[in-house]
């Protein structure tokens, strides 16, 4: 069984997939919780964007200057 290594020029698209991935989820609990009346879920998800929306913004930029 081999290992395949990723190469350096797609890292920083796989780290942009997987901000983005997280901020997506992010969205998606804080609307479900938003849906369902739950005010400490959309809260925290509020809370929780501030710190995931960033990342995925540095992630894009940094992907597309490389």
């Amino acid at each position: 069984m081999s290992v395949k290594q990723v190469s350096e020029k797609d890292k920083p698209f796989i780290l942009a997939l997987v901000s983005s991935a997280i901020t997506v989820t992010t969205i998606v609990i804080t609307a479900i919780g938003a849906y369902l009346g739950k005010q400490d879920m959309v809260k925290e998800g509020v809370e929780a964007l501030k710190f995931t929306f960033p990342l995925t913004t540095m992630a894009w930029v940094f992907y597309f200057k490389k």
